[in-house]
């Protein structure tokens, strides 16, 4: 009897200990999937997006331009005799630059002149002659030809000899020099590099939605970083119609007020659009957008879960950017922590407890 109880005794032990065997695996199993549930999910900020009411006003960087430049190429061919003017020179329209040797243009002038005069003469003589019968219409037409004929070169050595006496097209500064006393000319060669910065320009560039927002003979405001807190009033002279490779189009803006500091023609410059226009467009920030601004990302949450999501990017405010589609108010969206946010990964927000 006894040794039954004692078996019964141990058979009991035994099966205590099994029991708390199991009971402690039980509990060391919920506690290790409560702590693989807590790092499951990744912890990111997370935003609601939201519909703001956003200044459609923006800037655009781009150069100053003289209103007129011109590589000045000569007429006439001939021995360079007299330069008038150098480089940085500021010239007037019509004042004389360079004398071309003249000596045979002047003989070949007074030849023509006294051929064509003599030619008049005949002419007058003929047709009054016709008029009496003592010349016929053949004899008149022929005259008439030589006539118009010695015209032709009369007027041709006129005007070479006048180009002989190279004048400035326009008024402006000298740039650049090409020749020198002594070198020989020949039609085509060139001869300066003018241009007339009494007016200056602008061009920038500007997007396709802004480009829309422009129209000529809207106010802009300019400032050069050669002379910061200057600020000088800009007018639209011309709106590019066609996007260039970039899909950008071309801005032409009309600089005055250039007598507070003397801008100079290659100074950089900002454009500032001043847009009266307010709409609501979506904002969010920067650090959401992962990829590149063209091809731009952003992690959506649903039912604590990140969900990658293409966007198109628009204007830029700041810290924040514009999205012209792909996410509406109400999204959820994760705006920080995305190093280690991937596709379809258990998220949840650092501001919960």
């Amino acid at each position: 009897m006894k040794k039954l109880l004692s078996i019964l005794a141990v058979i009991g032990l035994i099966a205590v200990i099994v029991l708390v065997l199991v009971l402690n695996k039980k509990r060391s199993f919920e506690r290790t999937q409560i702590a693989s549930e807590a790092s499951a999910g990744v912890t990111v900020g997370i935003d609601v997006v939201k519909e703001e009411q956003a200044n459609m006003s923006f800037s655009s960087n781009g150069s100053l331009e003289p209103v007129r430049e011109l590589s000045f190429v000569s007429d006439v061919s001939g021995r360079v005799l007299e330069v008038y003017a150098d480089e940085g020179t500021r010239v007037s329209k019509g004042q004389l630059l360079v004398q071309v040797d003249e000596e045979m243009l002047k003989a070949d002038f007074t030849a023509s002149e006294a051929a064509y005069n003599a030619l008049k003469a005949d002419l007058e003589r003929f047709t009054n002659a016709n008029k009496s019968g003592g010349v016929t219409d053949q004899q008149l037409e022929t005259i008439r030809t030589q006539f118009i004929a010695a015209e032709s070169r009369y007027i041709s050595s006129r005007r070479r000899l006048a180009d002989a006496r190279i004048k400035s097209p326009i008024s402006g500064t000298i740039i650049r020099r090409y020749l020198e006393v002594g070198a020989y000319l020949n039609p085509g060669a060139r001869l300066f590099d003018i241009i007339d910065d009494s007016q200056l320009k602008a061009w920038c560039n500007v997007t396709e939605r802004q480009v829309l927002l422009l129209k000529k003979g809207q106010d802009v405001r300019i400032k050069c970083d050669a002379f910061p807190g200057e600020e000088y009033p800009g007018t639209i002279t011309y709106v590019g119609s066609k996007a260039d490779r970039s899909l950008n189009y071309p801005v032409e803006i009309s600089v005055s007020g250039r007598d507070k500091k003397e801008l100079k023609a290659g100074m950089y410059v900002t454009a500032n659009f001043d847009i009266e226009a307010v709409q609501k467009v979506i904002m969010i920030p920067r650090s959401a957008i992962t990829g590149s601004v063209k091809n731009a990302k952003v992690y959506t949450v649903n039912n604590g879960r990140a969900s990658e999501k293409e966007v198109t990017v628009g204007s830029m405010a700041g810290n924040n950017v514009e999205i012209i589609s792909g996410l509406q108010a109400g999204d959820s969206i994760v705006v920080s922590g995305l190093i280690n946010v991937s596709d379809g990964v258990m998220v949840k927000n650092k501001t919960d407890r």
